[in-house]
């Protein structure tokens, strides 16, 4: 197990979500969120997990968010997080278990609708 999590800190992993917001998103929100660079995250076990996981606090980077309008309450949120990031908790919260999340962020309640995974190449 100690070899499998040899360089576990430095991995990154690729998303693409659809993201639901209360308030109308703004050009300047966009830019906002595509302006923000190498964010650290305190993330406490999400509350969908914790019967497995044990309670923790995990620190996680967002190295990079890409921002793209959808329409007047959806963006495309493109992330290059730190491997074990959770996004969903990223952006609605989790009830406060994650700071900051993107509410805190835009200032208006978030959802995620849609979440997928980038794959990447694989080398044996």
């Amino acid at each position: 197990m100690n070899r499998m999590k040899v360089g576990e800190e430095e991995k990154t992993k690729t998303y693409t979500a659809l993201v639901w917001t209360q308030k109308a998103i703004e050009k300047e929100d966009i830019t906002f969120i595509n302006d923000i660079k190498d964010l650290t995250l305190d993330q406490k076990t999400p509350l969908r997990v914790l019967h497995r996981r044990t309670l923790a606090i995990r620190q996680r980077v967002i190295h990079s968010m890409n921002a793209r309008y959808k329409d007047s309450h959806h963006f495309y949120l493109g992330l290059k997080t730190q491997a074990g990031t959770y996004i969903k908790e990223f952006v609605h919260g989790d009830f406060g278990r994650t700071k900051p999340n993107l509410c805190q962020l835009l200032k208006t309640d978030a959802d995620i609708l849609e979440l997928d995974v980038e794959v990447g190449k694989c080398s044996l």
